[in-house]
């Protein structure tokens, strides 16, 4: 009983209090964001930070003391969780029940694709299709990986005489099923990896099934839902992977060819993919260093392969590969998109800036042009306007961007702000209330239904104005926020306990967080981070999982 219910340490408390400062401080800068125009293009007199005084000093103490004893209610609940004696089986997870949940939540979502159909076809995603069909030049701006899936659904349909709205339904049919398959491993991981009761199951089925938010998302023609789908997978198989010392690689048959395929998605469907697949190899490449016992060493030696060669596949298809078959690659302005509206933040509000750093604004963008183009919120505005010379950022916008962070640090630092607090915020109305995953990617049947009908595709509802009313496309969700400290909060708490080689179950997340902080270029869209609102029931569940061994037989 001593060993279940000791006092908190002062060395656990410290990184509780730093926790919660940085909580507290996020609700003060927030207190200061405001947008009173459109979120999407609206200038720097719409979308600004207020000044700051004296009483932002007491809010600080009044949120941090709440947020302080409540993380230490919090960290001892947990902390009771992670040593009692919970956790269920080690087995490969149960193949029916898999296959059942993902049966009902299939079926639970096909009348969205009814309403919808043939699935929710945006200007990014005529794209992709305009390239599978030969009308658009290739192009890795949208990776053509994904533009490889639309096209294969696009050819089959061809192939069987239908048409290419039929390619996109089945192709919206694709990605449900998968979308569906993954939440119901998950949810096979809580019940079998947990002692929870078994009705549990039918409320999670409940939830992902009939939740309109992850329904829509999961007929959405983006990359972003299956690159969720391989992180939700990869933290699972992960966990499973540490918490059995690698021998799950050796009983269930499906986890090597599941965890390889993730990787691989995960490293070709969105560009910060291979951030995260570094942040994974890295882990597992301690994890191995770590091992001691020949019998540990090989599966980790052998599994930490997997990821390293993703990234190397990656590198090599995007570049020699693509560099050969004359496929464009994506715009540099695509992985600059905070660094760049940074410095256009600076010519925009008239900062310091040097007369070499000027002229080289100057040759991105006409001087004059910042102060109607810089949007605070998005970088949109400005690298497709059409005076943007997107070959000035190869001469060393890098040097540039230093030397005017130098002498503007908290223009740079607002202008962080207003480009990603949607993804640290707790506070914010317009994230706490914010609706528009689906709507903000502009749908045809919003924009333009011509656009669409140009290549082919007809945009139909099969169940009437009724069923859209109520099969609503815009719907609230979990504020990514909420999740992302919840998830770094559960990761320090690990780390506390000594249970720190299940620090690598957290790792997807985190460099998914990470990559959104650094390189987001709007301020909020749910789809980017979609994965860590799917795993909040796994992290609300891992405690229950962990074996109830003391921290030091941890690596």
């Amino acid at each position: 009983m001593q060993y279940l219910h000791p006092p908190i340490k002062r060395n656990e408390i410290t990184p509780l209090i730093v926790f919660s400062f940085f909580i507290a401080l996020s609700v003060v800068l927030s207190n200061h964001i405001q947008i009173t125009g459109n979120t999407y293009s609206g200038l720097a007199t719409q979308s600004y930070i207020t000044p700051y005084g004296l009483s932002d000093i007491g809010v600080l103490v009044a949120v941090f003391t709440v947020v302080l004893l409540c993380c230490l209610a919090l960290y001892h609940i947990t902390r009771k969780a992670i040593t009692a004696k919970s956790a269920g089986d080690n087995k490969p997870l149960a193949a029916k029940p898999i296959a059942a949940c993902t049966a009902i939540m299939f079926a639970l979502h096909l009348p969205y694709l009814l309403t919808y159909y043939p699935g929710f076809v945006f200007s990014d995603s005529l794209s992709s299709i305009g390239q599978a069909l030969g009308q658009l030049p290739c192009s890795n701006h949208f990776p053509v990986a994904y533009t490889a899936l639309i096209g294969a659904c696009i050819a089959l349909a061809h192939t069987l005489g239908l048409s290419t709205t039929t390619g996109c339904a089945l192709y919206s049919l694709m990605q449900t099923f998968v979308m569906c398959a993954t939440y119901s491993l998950m949810i096979q991981w809580i019940m079998q990896r947990t002692r929870i009761a078994r009705w549990w199951r039918a409320i999670l089925v409940a939830v992902f099934g009939l939740t309109p938010y992850i329904a829509t998302y999961s007929i959405a023609l983006w990359k972003d839902p299956l690159f969720s789908a391989a992180i939700v997978a990869v933290t699972v198989l992960l966990f499973d992977f540490v918490n059995t010392s690698g021998k799950i690689t050796h009983s269930s048959k499906a986890w090597i060819p599941m965890f390889a395929m993730c990787c691989i998605i995960i490293a070709f469907l969105r560009s910060n993919g291979l951030l995260i697949d570094v942040g994974v190899f890295a882990a597992l490449l301690l994890c191995s260093a770590k091992r001691t016992t020949s019998l540990r060493r090989a599966p980790a030696n052998a599994i930490t392969a997997i990821p390293l060669a993703a990234i190397a596949l990656n590198l090599l298809v995007t570049g020699p590969i693509y560099s050969a078959a004359d496929i464009a690659p994506a715009e540099k302005a695509e992985g600059y998109g905070i660094p760049l509206n940074q410095t256009a933040r600076v010519v925009a509000l008239d900062g310091d800036i040097s007369e070499a750093d000027a002229a080289y604004m100057n040759e991105l963008l006409p001087f004059n042009e910042y102060a109607s183009v810089y949007t605070p919120t998005c970088i949109d505005s400005l690298k497709w306007n059409s005076q943007f010379n997107n070959a000035a950022l190869d001469n060393d916008f890098l040097m540039h961007w230093i030397s005017m962070g130098i002498d503007n640090p908290i223009v740079y630092f607002e202008s962080w702000e207003l480009q990603t607090f949607g993804y640290w915020t707790i506070n914010h109305p317009l994230v706490l209330l914010h609706n528009g995953n689906i709507n903000g990617g502009v749908p045809q049947m919003l924009n333009s239904q011509a656009e669409a009908n140009a290549y082919g595709i007809t945009i139909k509802n099969y169940l009437g104005d009724t069923a859209e009313r109520i099969l609503s496309r815009a719907n609230l969700s979990i504020p990514l926020g909420w999740v992302t400290w919840g998830i770094t909060f559960l990761a320090i708490t690990f780390f506390l306990q000594g249970r720190r080689r299940y620090i690598i179950v957290f790792v997807p997340c985190l460099m998914l967080v990470a990559s959104l902080l650094i390189a987001s270029p709007i301020w909020y869209w749910e789809r980017y981070g979609a994965a860590l609102q799917f795993l909040a029931p796994f992290f609300l569940a891992l405690p229950l999982a962990l074996p109830a061994n003391p921290p030091a037989n941890n690596i």
